[in-house]
């Protein structure tokens, strides 16, 4: 009998740690969410234009869970991150962005 609860007690511990770690895995959906979010809040854009970097930074880090893509091809990506950052926002944002290091960064790579 004290084998029995034993075993159950084991079985069910085992069963929560891997419940747990299937709730960590995070998706390329919200880590884009969580991006667009900071980027609409620090800079107070509209509706239409944080879909717009939503779309963007989905698009991002679903090429980046590429684990072949090499370092030159990150390097792309992260420049054309950029080049859409500033056609996209104005002076005055894009600038307010720059002094900003730790999103740009982010964002960019």
């Amino acid at each position: 009998m004290k084998k029995l609860i034993a075993a159950l007690t084991l079985l069910i511990a085992f069963s929560i740690s891997a419940n747990a770690q299937d709730k960590k895995a995070t998706t390329s959906h919200d880590l884009a969410q969580k991006d667009a979010t900071e980027l609409a809040t620090f800079l107070k854009l509209d509706q239409t234009s944080s879909d717009n970097f939503l779309r963007l930074f989905e698009l991002k880090y679903t090429t980046l869970e590429d684990k072949t893509l090499s370092a030159e091809r990150k390097k792309v990506l992260s420049s054309a991150i950029e080049a859409k950052l500033r056609a996209t926002l104005d002076g005055v944002q894009m600038e307010k962005l720059e002094k900003n290091k730790a999103l740009f960064t982010k964002l960019i790579n």
